[in-house]
C-alpha cells in the first residue's frame, strides 16, 4: 500500500515509496556508489542528491548550494559531480527494482498486451542522437514494465527486455526484424509489428515467391485482409512463420504519407521508388496470433493500442522533461537519465495509488480521469518532497559553502563592474 500523504511534501514519503525489499545501503555499497561517506554518508542522501541535479533540474552549482542549505552535507559542486558519476550503476539497479514490481498484474484471458518502442535523447549543443531509452509499456496497468538506456549505437530490437508466455509484442516498423521476431516466438509470446513493403523477405508457406503487390489491391478500408507467409531469416532455422495483415489507408493518410516520401527523397537527393508510392496506400501488419483467435480487424484494432506508449513518452519529455539533458560526460549523462526514470516509475507508482479511489459513480460517467493531470499533480508534489523547505535566513549561518557555490570561478577575462565615480550612485 502507498503512502497517501505524499502531498505533505516531506521526503520520507518519496522512500517510502520505494519496494519494501530494497535495501539502498547495501546495494549502494555493492555498486560502489559510496565508496567515500564523507559528508554524504547515507544513500538515501546520495539518491536525494541525484533527483536534486536531475528532475529537479538543478546545475552542479546549485546542487551543491542547495545540499548545503538543505543538511545533506557541505559539497563543492566537482564533489556532486563525482558522487554521481560514481552512482549511476546503482540508479540503474533502483530502476530495475522498480520495474520488477510494475505491470505485474494477473491476465485470466491468457494474454497481455505489451507495446514495444524506443525515444532519442540528444545531449548539449548536439543535433543527432546521442542516448536511446528502450521501454516496454502496459497499457492496462498505464506502467512501464522495461526500461533500457543505450548509446547512439543501441539498435532497437525485440530481443531487447523480458518476453513471458501470454505475452504480445506491439511494436513499429522499425521492429520487423526475424532475429527479433524469431526469439519471441522461442519465449512463448507473440507478436504483432507493423512492416513495409521491403523490411522483411516473405514467402509462402511452400516456399515459393510471395507477391506482395499481386495481394495489395484485395484490402479495402473496412475489410482487412490476411495471408499466411514465412519469414525468411539469415538461417532456415530462423524462420518465422506470421500471418501478414493488409488493411488499405483512408485517402488523406495516403495522401499525407505520400508527401512525406517525397519530402524525404528531395532532402536526400535520391530518386523515389514508385513502389513506395503504391504500397504507401497500405498499411502492413505481421503476426503471430492465430487466425482463430484474432482475425484480421482484430489485429488491426490492437495495433491501434500501440500510440499510448508515444503518450508515455510524451509525458517523460514534456512533463519530467527527459530530453533536455544538460551533462556531455556519459557517466554523468546515465545518473542524470536514470533520475529522471525513478521519478517516472514513482510518479506511476503513487498514480495507480490514486485510481484505485476513483469514486464508483464516476467510473460510471463519459469523463474520465486525465493520467496527464494527475501525473502533473504528482510530480510537483515529488519534486516539493525532494528539495524541502527552506528559507533564505539558513544562508546566514552557512555563508561561506552557500556563496561558494553561487560565485563564478576564477577566469582570464575580467568580470564587468561598475566604475566607481564621484557622480554614479
Amino acid at each position: 500500500m502507498l503512502n497517501p500523504s505524499l502531498p505533505c511534501g516531506k521526503w520520507e514519503d518519496v522512500l517510502s515509496s520505494l519496494p519494501s525489499h530494497l535495501d539502498l545501503n547495501q546495494t549502494a555499497f555493492k555498486c560502489g556508489a559510496l565508496r567515500r561517506r564523507r559528508q554524504v554518508s547515507d544513500s538515501t542522501d546520495l539518491l536525494r542528491l541525484a533527483l536534486a541535479y536531475g528532475p529537479c533540474g538543478m546545475s552542479l552549482r546549485s546542487t551543491s548550494a542547495w545540499a548545503s542549505m538543505s543538511g545533506l552535507g557541505e559539497l563543492s559542486d566537482v564533489a556532486v559531480l563525482k558522487r554521481l558519476k560514481g552512482a549511476h550503476e546503482w540508479l540503474g539497479v533502483i530502476v530495475a527494482e522498480l520495474l520488477s514490481e510494475a505491470g505485474g498484474q494477473s491476465f485470466p484471458n491468457g494474454h497481455r498486451l505489451r507495446l514495444v518502442d524506443g525515444t532519442c535523447i540528444a545531449g548539449p549543443a548536439s543535433k543527432g542522437t546521442d542516448w536511446r531509452i528502450h521501454a516496454s509499456y502496459d497499457p492496462a496497468a498505464g506502467c512501464f514494465t522495461h526500461l533500457e538506456i543505450t548509446d547512439v549505437h543501441g539498435a532497437e530490437s525485440l530481443t531487447r527486455g523480458p518476453a513471458l508466455p501470454g505475452d504480445i509484442h506491439i511494436a513499429d516498423r522499425g521492429y520487423a526484424q526475424a532475429k527479433g521476431l524469431h526469439r519471441i516466438l522461442e519465449d512463448g509470446s507473440d507478436f504483432i509489428v507493423r512492416t513495409g513493403w521491403r523490411k522483411v523477405r516473405l514467402r509462402h508457406m511452400n516456399d515459393t515467391q510471395f507477391d506482395l503487390f499481386a495481394m495489395l489491391p484485395e484490402a479495402d478500408y473496412d475489410r482487412p485482409v490476411g495471408y499466411p507467409v514465412d519469414i525468411k531469416g539469415s538461417t532456415k532455422e530462423t524462420d518465422v512463420p506470421a500471418r501478414l495483415i493488409i488493411l488499405r489507408k483512408p485517402p488523406q493518410a495516403t495522401e499525407q504519407e505520400r508527401k512525406r516520401l517525397r519530402r524525404t527523397a528531395s532532402k536526400k537527393g535520391s530518386k523515389l521508388n514508385p513502389a513506395s508510392l503504391v504500397a504507401a496506400e497500405y498499411m502492413l501488419l505481421l503476426t503471430s496470433l492465430p487466425a482463430e483467435e484474432f482475425d484480421a480487424n482484430s489485429i488491426a484494432e490492437l495495433y491501434r493500442i500501440r500510440w499510448q506508449i508515444e503518450l508515455a513518452f510524451k509525458r517523460l519529455k514534456s512533463l519530467i522533461h527527459i530530453d533536455r539533458l544538460p551533462a556531455k560526460d556519459p557517466a554523468l549523462a546515465r545518473s542524470w537519465l536514470l533520475s529522471h526514470l525513478i521519478l517516472a516509475l514513482l510518479i506511476e507508482r503513487q498514480s495507480e495509488e490514486c485510481l484505485s479511489h476513483v469514486p464508483p459513480d464516476q467510473n460510471r460517467q463519459e469523463r474520465t480521469p486525465s493520467l496527464w493531470r494527475i501525473n502533473k499533480l504528482l510530480l510537483q508534489a515529488l519534486l516539493s518532497a525532494i528539495q524541502g523547505i527552506w528559507d533564505t535566513s539558513g544562508i546566514t549561518g552557512k555563508a561561506r559553502s552557500f556563496w561558494r557555490a553561487m560565485c563564478e570561478p576564477p577566469r582570464k577575462r575580467k568580470v564587468q563592474r561598475i566604475p566607481k565615480y564621484n557622480l554614479l550612485s
